[in-house]
């Protein structure tokens, strides 16, 4: 039997092979989805998951940047393997994005914390400072002004391939309250804790903050293949890149998450019926 050691792989290729590797298959992956794959899509996606597991242990190697991308593999089986048992996609999202929120979060706890230490330091995540920790209170105007804009924008793009964006029956107050509250605190927590607050972050040790944002917003993008459009593609990843930017500025999750939840609020229930529409 090989023994592989560290010492055995070039310094180079141990910088970038996490990084190349399950790229190329997330890549591949959502190319399948792109042309309507979705068996090849899900296989491959499940081989990144075992191989963001098997290399670093083989190689004796960094786990953190595969843990990263093995997540966002995760996120498309989760997305592509759940049944659809009701009609309305709202309800069955937080199956989708719940396993892979309480994933990330046992990938990033502290052990010698507590569950009351949490929740106090959840509590604190939220507290409105003028520090650079913490919500600042200009963040809900410009969260609410970004989300609303880009709103717009990504309603015009989607309606090129799309008839009907809706994801609720009406515009009564518990359908605008559930679509709010899957949108804010599963897609968009969900989502930018993978593509900002794990993957961003870690890949900033390797390739630096420009490098980072880039590389998270290609995957990003590349995630959302399935609504089989380049030009939206194209899209996401200039979304990408302004919500990464604006982690990397403000270090909020809180402010990304709000940011991109309220966003797929205002695409599909007010964009679709008529209102809130600003060109």
């Amino acid at each position: 039997m090989v023994e592989y050691r560290s010492s055995q792989v070039s310094p180079s290729l141990k910088k970038y092979l996490p990084v190349a590797v399950p790229m190329l298959m997330i890549l591949v992956g959502e190319a399948f989805l792109f042309v309507g794959d979705l068996s090849s899509s899900i296989i491959v996606h499940l081989f990144n998951i075992l191989l963001c597991v098997a290399v670093p242990l083989l190689l004796r190697e960094d786990i953190l940047i595969w843990q990263s991308f093995s997540l966002v593999s995760m996120l498309r089986v989760m997305n592509l393997g759940m049944p659809k048992f009701a009609t309305l996609t709202i309800y069955w999202m937080p199956l989708v994005y719940g396993p892979v929120i309480l994933v990330a979060f046992l990938l990033l706890r502290d052990e010698s914390l507590g569950w009351k230490d949490y929740l106090l330091k959840a509590r604190k995540f939220f507290e409105v400072r003028v520090t650079a920790s913490g919500w600042k209170l200009w963040y809900l105007p410009l969260a609410l002004v970004l989300s609303l804009v880009m709103a717009n924008i990504e309603f015009k793009v989607l309606s090129l391939s799309m008839s009907d964006l809706r994801m609720v029956p009406d515009l009564e107050p518990g359908s605008l309250i559930a679509l709010w509250v899957v949108m804010v605190f599963f897609v968009g927590l969900g989502e930018e804790l993978v593509f900002r607050y794990v993957l961003q972050a870690r890949l900033e040790g390797v390739l630096g903050a420009i490098g980072a944002i880039v590389l998270s917003s290609i995957v990003f993008a590349a995630m959302h293949s399935g609504y089989e459009s380049a030009i939206y593609i194209v899209y996401v990843f200039l979304v990408g890149a302004l919500l990464g930017s604006l982690y990397h500025k403000t270090r909020s999750l809180a402010l990304v998450a709000f940011v991109h939840g309220t966003l797929n609020f205002f695409l599909f229930s007010f964009l679709p019926f008529g209102y809130l529409v600003l060109f």
